[in-house]
């Protein structure tokens, strides 16, 4: 699957006293459209190759896993018989 890399979001490492910290900026007009059917946008940031222009270090790409429909389990009929043990 191919990776949807969000516009309008940017991500600096910054590393302080106690320890490593993001800076994150969003242009909330461009992600209204990566918005799923409950409104969220659920994105993945991971380390860029290169430092960005303007030192962006990190990069934000469209988180589009889907869990699997969970149907509810079939209820099976259970004898005396079937049980092993009597």
């Amino acid at each position: 699957m191919a990776k949807t890399y969000i516009n309008g979001m940017n991500g600096k490492k910054i590393t302080g006293q106690y320890g490593d910290f993001y800076n994150i900026s969003m242009n909330l007009e461009k992600l209204k459209e990566f918005a799923n059917e409950k409104g969220y946008v659920n994105v993945v940031m991971s380390a860029r190759k290169e430092t960005g222009q303007y030192w962006e270090t990190e990069t934000f790409t469209l988180n589009e896993w889907k869990p699997e429909s969970k149907e509810a389990p079939k209820s099976q009929e259970v004898s005396v018989e079937d049980l092993p043990f009597k």
